[in-house]
Parts: structure tokens; C-alpha cells; sequence
């Protein structure tokens, strides 16, 4: 008798705790999560953003980085890094002397991404072209 009630009280105890580690898994106190990312589109994309990287300081090839950054934001708009891509689209058109799109670029990492380690920067380029109208 003593026996089943153990083992009633651990199953009782052992399901509150399965079911308190559910619900702290996700919601609103951990933020939003995160779809399940396609892992071979996500290696194409990091791959596009090295290359484009490598265009863009070893060769100062900006319409060849461009052309990779938009082509990632294209074919994979998911992908985990789109807030760098945004970032080093925006560096590429104040290089290019396109300031409008720079701040295009500038303004939608802000937008879509507010946490972004990129955000900071971001603001200060929009605020650097905002104070030097050309």
C-alpha cells in the first residue's frame, strides 16, 4: 500500500516537472522561436556571405559582394545571419556613393532586427548620413 502510494506521488511529481520544462522551452518570457532552419540553404547562404566578404575587403569588388548579399536575401530570406547581410549591404552602397539605399538597407536591419549586434552601427550610419546630405 505504501509502495503504490510512492509510486503515484513520483509519477504526479514527475509529470508537473515534465510539464514545467515544456512550457519554459517557449513563449513570451523567452522570446519568439526560432523555425527549423534548412541546413543545405543555410550553408549556401554562409558560404554566398563569405565569399561576398571576401569581394568586399580583399578585392574592394562591390557590385560583385552586392550582387552575393542580394542574392542571399533572395533565394533565402530565413537565413540566421540576414541582419549582417542587411548590414554589409548598406556599408556597400555608402562605398558606392548610393546613399538612399544605404539608408534603405540601414533602416530595414533596424526594423527586422531591433537586437541585432549589427542594430548599433546601423544607427550610426543612418544618424552619420543623415547628418552630411550630399
Amino acid at each position: 500500500m505504501m509502495c503504490r502510494k510512492f509510486v503515484m506521488v513520483a509519477m504526479v511529481l514527475i509529470s508537473a516537472a515534465m510539464m514545467a520544462a515544456s512550457t519554459r522551452a517557449q513563449g513570451p518570457a523567452h522570446g519568439r522561436v526560432e523555425p527549423a532552419r534548412d541546413e543545405a540553404l543555410e550553408v549556401q547562404a554562409k558560404h554566398n556571405l563569405d565569399v561576398a566578404k571576401w569581394y568586399l575587403e580583399k578585392r574592394k569588388a562591390y557590385e560583385g559582394a552586392r550582387d552575393r548579399l542580394q542574392e542571399i536575401l533572395d533565394a533565402y530570406p530565413d537565413f540566421s545571419r540576414s541582419d549582417e547581410v542587411l548590414f554589409l549591404l548598406g556599408e556597400i552602397h555608402v562605398k558606392m556613393e548610393k546613399r538612399d539605399k544605404a539608408t534603405e538597407y540601414f533602416s530595414k536591419l533596424l526594423k527586422e532586427y531591433p537586437n541585432s549586434e549589427f542594430a548599433k552601427r546601423a544607427q550610426t550610419r543612418l544618424d552619420e548620413l543623415k547628418a552630411d546630405p550630399r
